[in-house]
């Protein structure tokens, strides 16, 4: 059932980039609407059979790998990472803070565009300093591997991903070799349609 999710998005992971998920499930945007502490909450608390975790999302996924496996039939992982600088530099994100905060704009346009994305979000200035702690999280933050849960889990990944490398998908399939993975010809940022598919297997 399509309206039976919980969807966790990433770091500038607006809805605006997935609309065709609107009025459907649950859609929570880590560090600008919910810190991860609210984020392991809703993990426990939810009563959705499906969790989708794009990126960042699906990093805090697998930081409550133990929860989420309880909580979830079926669980889809797009672009996960068990830490973000083994597959992007620490001065690059260290550029991006710094760029945060002399202009925002222009660091979310870029960071959409090398995604892959190729339309525009309302980006709010308010949510500058939300970001720019999310982007430090993404310096430090780290999940262990896990074997729990391989055969409800897909793993998804764009071949052209040019945030994380889809050897962070292939990392998190080796100690979990019975998940399902999926290697797609898009870059970071997965069509909602796409997502759909893979997740109610239309």
């Amino acid at each position: 059932m399509i309206n039976d999710f919980l969807f966790v998005s990433g770091w500038a992971g607006y809805p605006e980039l997935f609309p065709a998920l609107k009025g459907k499930g649950e859609f929570l945007m880590p560090f600008v609407r919910h810190s991860e502490r609210e984020i392991f909450e809703r993990f426990e608390s939810s009563e959705a059979s499906t969790l989708i975790a794009w990126s960042t999302g699906a990093h805090m996924a697998l930081k409550r790998w133990s929860r989420v496996v309880e909580r979830f039939d079926r669980i889809v992982l797009l672009a996960p990472f068990l830490g973000f600088t083994d597959y992007t530099a620490d001065k690059i994100v260290k550029l991006m803070i710094r760029g945060m905060k002399r202009d925002p704009q222009s660091v979310i346009d870029g960071f959409l565009a090398n995604c892959g994305f190729r339309g525009t979000v309302p980006f709010d200035p308010a949510d500058t300093e939300s970001l720019i702690e999310g982007l430090e999280y993404l310096r430090t933050s780290r999940a262990a591997a896990s074997h729990l849960g391989a055969e409800k889990t897909v793993l998804v990944h764009g071949e052209h991903d040019r945030i994380v490398a889809p050897l962070a998908s292939e990392d998190i399939w080796e100690t979990m070799p019975k998940a399902s993975y999926m290697a797609l010809t898009c870059g970071h940022w997965i069509a909602d349609n796409d997502i759909i598919d893979i997740a109610f297997q239309r």
